[in-house]
């Protein structure tokens, strides 16, 4: 009985060690979001260490997550500054719209829905970006590029994956407490959207082993 009670494989066991995991893994991504400049590296990598680590039961998630913000940095960092770039004119642009619209034009209140769903599909193009270059090898302009079809194509899950972010976003905003553990909780989420989208892009063109443990971690 005791043997079953402290055998790190329970249940019990299993779950304390991925809220550990969930938490030490938002934890750290917060951490290196603090400069904002380098949220994109963060980003990428943790998208990588959720679905790899987390969702695949590959072992050690801190050693893949450095590895992936390493690998992936200089193409996450620059990538990163356009989508700062680019978020803060859509933003100000939305703000604008905003106060025209509270000074009583018309036109701004009907503009303002226009633009309150461009944002919110623009948010979920933003939703691709990183996990892009997590699981794919491209450049800036590629990653961008391929995020942006990928997000056209696929519109229902770009405006789910929108709405995932922007609440994500509200409650770190509006709450300290959920930051301990809503970022991996809000990956994961995401790549319930993502992944599915991703993997025909993955498959071989030999095809798959039989043998799933042949299987690449990101094809299991």
């Amino acid at each position: 009985m005791w043997r079953s009670i402290f055998d790190p494989q329970n249940g019990f066991f299993q779950t304390i060690d991925l809220i550990f995991n969930l938490a030490a893994l938002s934890l750290l991504w917060v951490a290196l979001c603090i400069p904002v400049v380098t949220a994109g590296p963060a980003t990428t990598a943790l998208y990588y260490t959720l679905v790899k680590c987390i969702r695949k039961g590959e072992p050690y998630p801190f050693r893949n997550f450095l590895e992936c913000l390493k690998s992936n940095f200089k193409v996450s960092f620059l990538t990163g500054l356009v989508c700062l770039v680019a978020g803060q004119l859509v933003l100000g642009g939305l703000y604008v719209v905003y106060q025209m619209a509270l000074a009583g034009n018309r036109a701004a209140m009907s503009l303002l829905l226009v633009y309150a769903l461009v944002t919110l599909v623009l948010l979920g193009v933003l939703g691709y970006v990183f996990p892009v270059i997590s699981r794919f090898s491209q450049g800036v302009w590629g990653a961008l590029g391929l995020a942006l079809r990928l997000a056209l194509g696929h519109l229902p899950s770009t405006l789910g994956l929108g709405v995932v972010l922007l609440a994500a976003g509200l409650v770190s905003v509006r709450y300290l407490v959920p930051l301990m553990i809503l970022p991996a909780l809000a990956g994961l989420a995401a790549s319930l959207l993502l992944e599915r989208i991703f993997r025909p892009y993955t498959i071989p063109e030999e095809g798959l082993p039989e043998d799933p443990a042949e299987r690449p971690w990101y094809l299991r």
